[in-house]
């Protein structure tokens, strides 16, 4: 069975902080967990969550439901991890280089390096890699959370504009552009020359609606799925960061799981990553296609013109933010 409760009354907000798990196996029986994310419910985080929760009371024949709580209600990004960590929150749902939240995930700063992907298939070997299980293994020793596995695919990401048409760096001169709060990401729009405005999720529709930005860099699904097309003009495939949402689960409620448990959740998240990876190409397909019917101009740019920021970035974090030569193996995968 599948719950969504949005928004959330405050008083179970509270009661999401003053949460206590047990650490003696549960029963498999009458088992709720909580999942929650950051974006908006009509975006693919969501569609992960959903994917993940139905197979989950499939595996579990209907002994574990989810409660998926969407769009930041339960706390922003940082939030989420220290309830994650701390037992409070069961299953957190966010982009694989989102870990950067926590201190001890550091060296996943270089999945925010700009082309470091050459496309989707290149992510899906690196999270298939010994590179990629050596450097959760390291963050699930010093944290505790557990990492359940991919549970979807996200678009690369793009940029979009409200009036601007933009082809070379050289077009987003003083242009107000949304990110979200990664260094990497703010790094390489300053290199471009635009005017980087860090802000939550939450708060980009009304950014845009208003005027506060000009543009953003979300990829197509959620750009039609939050409806932000209704702000914007023009859209560029510069698909410069290639990524997916992984599901983490908290190290005290793992603990009280029975492995039966432990082996549905797993699978669960294996099984709503091979159904999104399956659905993501059509659904790409699809969503470039509405975007005349959106009012959405499509703009090639020149991609060339931007790749300088990679080696740039590289060379200020290689030794530094994550060990050396870490973006040349992921690169080479």
């Amino acid at each position: 069975m599948l719950t969504i409760r949005w928004p959330v009354p405050l008083p179970v907000l509270a009661a999401a902080f003053a949460l206590s798990v047990a650490a003696a196996p549960v029963s498999a029986q009458d088992l709720t967990l909580r999942l929650a994310h950051v974006a908006p419910p009509q975006t693919t985080y969501q569609a992960a969550a959903e994917r993940f929760a139905e197979s989950l009371s499939e595996l579990s024949d209907g002994t574990i439901e989810t409660e998926i709580v969407p769009g930041g209600t339960l706390g922003d990004l940082g939030q989420l991890w220290v309830q994650t960590r701390t037992g409070a929150l069961d299953l957190h749902l966010i982009d694989v280089g989102a870990m950067i939240a926590m201190r001890e995930a550091r060296p996943f700063m270089v999945l925010w390096t700009p082309f470091l992907f050459a496309d989707q298939a290149h992510f899906h070997r690196y999270v298939e890699s010994d590179v990629f299980a050596e450097m959760m293994a390291e963050v699930e020793a010093a944290t505790g959370v557990v990492f359940l596995g991919l549970a979807g695919d996200r678009p690369p990401r793009a940029l979009t504009t409200a009036d601007t048409a933009v082809r070379t760096p050289d077009d987003l001169a003083g242009l107000k552009i949304r990110t979200p709060e990664h260094p990497m990401i703010i790094a390489a729009f300053e290199a471009w020359g635009a005017a980087p405005t860090p802000l939550k999720a939450s708060e980009l529709f009304t950014a845009l609606k208003t005027g506060l930005v000009d543009g953003q860099d979300n990829g197509v699904l959620d750009f039609i799925g939050a409806g932000y097309t209704e702000a914007q003009g023009y859209y560029m495939p510069l698909d410069y960061i290639h990524s997916g949402v992984g599901i983490w689960i908290s190290p005290t409620r793992w603990a009280s799981l029975s492995d039966a448990q432990k082996s549905w959740l797993k699978a669960a998240a294996a099984e709503a990553g091979a159904q999104g990876r399956a659905l993501h190409a059509q659904a790409m397909a699809d969503a470039m296609a509405q975007l005349p019917d959106l009012g959405v101009e499509v703009v090639a740019p020149d991609v060339d013109s931007f790749r300088f920021a990679r080696d740039k970035l590289v060379e200020q974090m290689e030794g530094e933010v994550w060990p050396d030569g870490l973006a040349e193996r992921i690169g080479g995968l």
